[in-house]
């Protein structure tokens, strides 16, 4: 998963825009591989329904992306610079789909699966931070305000929705994430 500044495919003119992958490692060798494969679409619905709601662009999701070791990938691109909490909250919001669907809430930051994207939540919230600790607080507050939110019905509506595409598909684009998160959120 990384960051970086980088032009958006799908746009003619060229622009800055900043881009994120996020990509989802699952390293459990003990569970069923239908069972990995909805976890995964689930984790990756997260990170498209609130890249959506935060004003992002979630060009393409997969849970079947040909990186070696890789087992779900979200390409999203911001047309414009995002608030710190709605950065923050596309990243995390994967790992907290899943914690919803899982009916575990686990700590993102101690979960192997996740920690690509706990990292990257915390590379960009720590310079914000005056401390550890307070940077810790802030990520884990959103975790909880997420964790509260997508639970709601409608919102977790969404992301059954983008799931059920990715289960039936493998890989969706930018307008059938969109039209699923707006039926459900507008």
């Amino acid at each position: 998963m990384s960051s970086r500044e980088r032009e958006d495919p799908n746009d003619d003119e060229s622009s800055d825009q900043t881009g994120d992958e996020f990509g989802h490692f699952d390293q459990s060798d003990d569970v069923d591989d239908e069972e990995e494969l909805a976890r995964t679409a689930y984790h990756e619905a997260g990170h498209c329904v609130l890249a959506v709601m935060c004003g992002a662009n979630a060009s393409r999701a997969s849970i079947n992306p040909e990186q070696e070791g890789l087992f779900g990938q979200v390409e999203i691109y911001w047309p414009r610079r995002p608030s710190l909490v709605n950065e923050l909250s596309v990243i995390l919001g994967g790992p907290v789909a899943e914690m919803i669907y899982r009916s575990e809430p686990l700590h993102p930051g101690l979960v192997p699966e996740w920690s690509q994207d706990w990292k990257q939540a915390w590379a960009i919230a720590r310079p914000q931070s005056k401390s550890d600790m307070i940077c810790l607080r802030s990520l884990e507050q959103i975790v909880a305000q997420l964790y509260k939110t997508l639970s709601e019905d409608r919102f977790w509506s969404a992301i059954a929705a983008v799931q059920d595409l990715l289960m039936a598909h493998e890989e969706i684009e930018h307008e059938q994430i969109e039209y699923e998160v707006n039926v459900w959120l507008r």
